[in-house]
């Protein structure tokens, strides 16, 4: 019995054109900061640091819910996100329009 080797062609399929894009030193920045907001965890006693607010404080926030906050039950593991501190932050500055009054 003859044995037929059959010769099958491989060609890589087509791609579309994918239309180049500019990424600029200031978008990887960008892309940066916003994974670490979403990443980095502060203790109470840290994010009362960044505040300038006491851990005691930062607990009272997290309770009234204007703190982001993770971990286990009970105030030694908890850990406040770093995009919540920057949204407090930024929702308590006053611009410098006001300032006067």
């Amino acid at each position: 019995m003859a044995r037929v080797n059959r010769v099958v062609e491989s060609r890589e399929p087509e791609l579309e054109q994918v239309p180049k894009v500019r990424v600029t030193a200031q978008d990887i920045h960008e892309v940066k900061r916003l994974h670490i907001l979403k990443n980095l965890l502060y203790t109470p006693e840290e994010a009362g640091q960044v505040l300038g607010k006491s851990g005691r404080t930062i607990l009272e926030l997290v309770r009234e819910g204007k703190l982001v906050a993770a971990g286990t039950k009970g105030s030694s593991g908890l850990r406040i996100t770093a995009e919540s501190l920057e949204t407090y932050r930024n929702s308590i500055l006053i611009p410098p329009e006001d300032w006067g009054e």
